[in-house]
């Protein structure tokens, strides 16, 4: 519901997809999770430059990434 796209996947990580949308961007995405404490990686190096790969962790962990994609897609 907020306009990401994420890759099936059965890895320990899930790859999300961004919009090239300025301001919702997934080099944007990183920067604004990277601000709250939340890391995650880019894959432009593997030619997904709008992909972000976020790692499955602990339940808190994962709900205060979603949280905070929330707060970023919605502005």
């Amino acid at each position: 519901g907020l306009g990401l796209e994420p890759v099936p996947s059965a890895a320990n990580f899930v790859l999300v997809g961004f919009p090239a949308t300025p301001g919702r961007t997934a080099a944007e995405a990183a920067a604004f999770l990277e601000r709250r404490g939340l890391i995650v990686r880019g894959v432009a190096g593997y030619g997904l430059p709008d992909h972000l790969r976020i790692t499955v962790g602990l339940e808190a962990h994962n709900r205060a990434v979603v949280e905070a994609l929330t707060e970023f897609m919605r502005g």
